[in-house]
């Protein structure tokens, strides 16, 4: 998928409510490699929070994609190189 054009890892914090983990899965699976998605509740929040990691060549895409599901904080994103 990647052909020798950079690779990032991106990893963030999806805050989302209401809405099934599957139809974010579903919406970025496409979007890069290596898809993790772990649940990351805290006691006192409504809602939910997923942490989210993806090795992309394009953040921007998938950080723009997950904003129509809920608030994204905490993004970290790490060059990965060239394929």
């Amino acid at each position: 998928m990647f052909d020798n054009m950079q690779k990032y890892r991106l990893e963030f914090i999806l805050h989302i409510q209401n809405i099934p983990q599957e139809r974010i899965e579903d919406s970025i699976a496409d979007l890069g490699e290596g898809l993790e998605i772990t649940d990351c509740r805290e006691e006192l929040t409504r809602g939910k929070n997923l942490k989210i990691n993806i090795n992309v060549e394009d953040p921007a895409i998938v950080l723009d994609a997950c904003a129509q599901f809920g608030r994204i904080k905490s993004v970290k994103v790490d060059e990965e190189g060239r394929a």
